[in-house]
């Protein structure tokens, strides 16, 4: 499989200055050291490559920066175009790995480690989760409170009503208690029918209140037909007149007939020969004559007469009588009270005008009596037509009362069936009166329910998902004894181990585990180990790989610095490609020197290796430092020590005179390095670099003291330079100071050791 050969190109990732394809090519091959000072772009460089490692630009990437990386083969990745197709093949150590592979519990005296992307975001996972079922336990408690608050709403709801209603029914020794109040609500929940009114609830109150049932009533009775039949006969008779009688004084004077006829058979009876009113004597032509026109058909129709009379007073009776006859309303069951009060009061009132009406015709009838022979006055008798509509309408009430009367019988008679149909009718009466709040309330409870099922069930989840991460974590983790062996390699003795726990690992020192979290040493040691004892998981060939591996001795002393540089090398010697970066000078020597036999091959071969350096300056013109990768200068890459490095860059300063300088920002510190490892090896033993300038003089009293006062002046400013990392600060000391302190020191060199001074200017030209 190929390897990486060059970073093509390069744009906007942070302190890198841009690459194209005019930029020279980096030449990376099988084994590639990167050494660059704290803050270079170490962790840059390798986020690069973690972008392709897992197919994305990382989040620590400048946002929108690009790259190009080529491969022997000629294939090309980079992002954001083509990022994806090294996923498998490359493996990233840096201080990225080291945060998402191990994590430490927080709280703990002995804390719980995890080892491992996947065990660590599992515990991170689950610690999200138990954070959430704390705070879902929270909601449910209140879901708890919400539905026993609904819950005893809606009991409180039903047992209140239900104890209303039984007020109503009368119900005796037995119960109408909530369960039967819900069980009422879902037979007429849907029945449309209005409450009952106020006397409607009234009278099947009173329905059930009795014990006992009314007595029966007695239909009432009136013929509408007998009104009429006699009406035209009375008006027939009262216009009837005697026309039979021929006598002149009746004809001329009718009132007469019945004192004549009286007269008559008076005289007739006692004998009598002489009129009593006039004293004279009655003919027997007189008396023939009377009796001839005053015979018994005037008696027939004066009986007539009065027996017609005494009907229409019968019939006057009779209907005078049908008031009484009416039932009072109380008499009647009691749903029936209202609607027959109107009928009786409406029967009563044509009671009323029918006697009134056939009170007329008796006027009429009275008069006729006394005057047989003439015809009555008919214009004071009320119209036929009115008193027909007025029996007409007395017929139709009392068959309305009679309907009444039938209706209370039969509920005299089905007193019982009553009695259940008004308990029925009160039960739907409540019902329909509150079933908008039943539904209402109902429906809270119901929501409160569901929302306590909702909480309950996701609690549940939550605490499948915790068990199922706590299993993830206790069997994804890799084996504690392969990563022992490496941790003892990687610091020289098996006093750090891990042991594994039911959620991840404890850290042991001497076999017992240490407290609080461990040193930043010994979290690069376990996350080296591990990182190593993983390399060949999921199916992967070390042969394969391209592992890179930033600053991987971080934090260790020198001696196990040693140990952990030769596991990393020794394990990676196989892999396909490898690239190590690191700031530390004893790390980078390490690596160089076990590599240099193959950057630069004794018998002609090809070389395997590069040494590159990430150069850091101030280009002329700018202000921002910018770093660039270029070959590994031979004053590294040839000696164990940055003293001839350094002094180069002190060399060209000093001789490029008033010309900018890329690397001036950085002299002073270089300076007070030179001067440092300088003065260590003429002044040994010396406490403080102005003691050992005070000896030098002493030793050599020829030096120009005014001029070293350039160097006091340096060790003052730079008192705190005591390693590389702080070649990338900025010094306070002037330009001019600068080239001062870089003269001083030339000529202190010069006159102290001319020939050390004279193989350095070799060396570094």
């Amino acid at each position: 499989m190929g390897i990486i050969t060059n970073i093509k190109s390069l744009k906007g990732m942070g302190i890198y200055a841009d690459r194209d394809a005019r930029s020279p090519s980096l030449q990376f091959r099988r084994y590639n050291l990167v050494y660059g000072f704290n803050g270079s772009g170490k962790s840059t460089l390798s986020r690069l490559f973690a972008s392709l490692q897992v197919g994305a630009l990382h989040p620590k990437v400048p946002e929108g920066g690009t790259f190009e990386v080529s491969l022997d083969d000629g294939s090309a990745f980079g992002c954001p175009t083509n990022p994806v197709g090294l996923e498998q093949r490359l493996l990233v150590f840096n201080s990225d790995y080291i945060e998402q592979n191990l994590q430490w519990a927080v709280g703990r005296a002995n804390p719980v480690f995890y080892i491992g992307a996947d065990q660590a975001e599992a515990a991170n996972e689950l610690t999200k989760v138990e954070s959430e079922i704390v705070k879902a336990n929270t909601r449910n408690d209140t879901a708890v409170a919400s539905k026993n608050a609904a819950d005893k709403a809606f009991a409180n709801f039903k047992r209140e009503h239900a104890k209303s209603v039984a007020s109503r029914l009368h119900l005796g020794s037995r119960k109408y208690e909530a369960p039967a109040f819900a069980k009422d609500y879902d037979s007429w929940k849907d029945d449309e029918r209005p409450p009952l009114t106020d006397l409607e609830l009234k009278a099947a109150e009173d329905t059930r209140r009795m014990d006992e049932p009314m007595p029966r009533l007695d239909p009432v009775s009136f013929d509408k037909a007998t009104i009429g039949t006699a009406y035209r006969f009375i008006a027939e008779a009262c216009g009837q007149s005697l026309a039979m009688i021929a006598l002149d004084e009746v004809q001329q004077y009718p009132d007469m007939l019945l004192w004549l006829k009286h007269g008559h058979e008076y005289h007739e009876a006692h004998g009598i020969a002489d009129c009593y009113y006039c004293g004279n004597a009655i003919s027997a032509e007189r008396r023939a004559l009377l009796a001839a026109a005053l015979d018994d058909g005037v008696d027939q129709f004066v009986a007539r007469l009065t027996k017609t009379s005494d009907r229409l007073s019968d019939l006057i009776e009779t209907s005078t009588r049908l008031s009484g006859q009416l039932p009072a309303p109380d008499e009647l069951a009691t749903e029936l009270r209202t609607d027959f009060k109107v009928v009786r009061d409406a029967v009563s009132e044509d009671v009323r005008l029918l006697t009134k009406q056939l009170g007329s015709l008796q006027t009429v009838l009275s008069a006729k009596l006394e005057r047989p022979a003439t015809p009555a006055d008919m214009k004071d008798v009320i119209a036929e037509p009115d008193v027909l509509a007025t029996a007409e309408r007395l017929a139709a009430g009392v068959a309305a009362v009679n309907e009444a009367v039938a209706a209370h019988n039969q509920a005299v008679t089905d007193f019982a069936k009553h009695r259940d149909a008004a308990e029925t009718s009160i039960r739907r009466h409540f019902i329909a009166d509150c079933r908008e709040d039943y539904a209402k309330t109902a429906k809270e409870l119901d929501e409160a329910v569901s929302k306590l099922k909702n909480e309950t069930d996701a609690i549940a989840a939550l605490k499948d998902s915790a068990r199922e991460l706590r299993q993830l974590i206790r069997t994804h983790g890799p084996a504690a004894g392969v990563i022992n062996k490496l941790i003892a390699t990687y610091l020289g003795h098996s006093e750090l181990t891990i042991d594994p726990v039911d959620e991840g690992y404890k850290l042991l020192r001497h076999g017992a585990p240490i407290m609080g979290v461990p040193s930043e040493g010994e979290k690069t040691a376990i996350a080296i180990s591990y990182f190593l004892s993983s390399i060949e998981a999921d199916n992967r060939k070390l042969k394969d790989v391209i592992v890179v591996v930033d600053d991987p001795v971080s934090s260790l002393d020198t001696k196990a610095l040693n140990f952990a540089c030769s596991l990393v090398r020794t394990r990676l010697n196989q892999a396909g490609q490898v690239f190590v970066m690191t700031h530390n000078l004893q790390c980078m020597n390490e690596f160089r020197k076990s590599w240099k036999s193959k950057a630069r091959p004794s018998d002609g071969r090809d070389p395997t290796a590069t040494f590159l350096f990430i150069d850091v300056a101030i280009p002329g013109g700018q202000v921002r430092r910018s770093s660039t990768i270029v070959e590994m200068s031979k004053l590294l890459r040839e000696y164990d020590s940055e003293y001839h490095f350094l002094f180069s860059h002190v060399l060209r300063f000093a001789e490029q005179a008033d010309a900018y300088d890329d690397h001036g920002y950085m002299i002073p510190n270089v300076l007070r390095r030179v001067l440092d490892v300088f003065l260590a090896f003429k002044c040994p033993g010396g406490s403080g670099l102005s003691n050992q300038l005070d000896k030098l003089c002493a030793d050599y009293p020829y030096l120009d003291r005014d001029r070293l006062a350039a160097l006091e002046r340096l060790a003052q400013v730079e008192s705190h330079s005591d390693n590389l990392d702080d070649l990338l600060s900025f010094s306070s000391m002037t330009l001019e100071e600068t080239r001062t302190a870089a003269g001083a020191l030339l000529a202190m060199m010069e006159h102290v050791d001319k020939e050390h001074l004279a193989n350095l200017k070799r060396l570094c030209r």
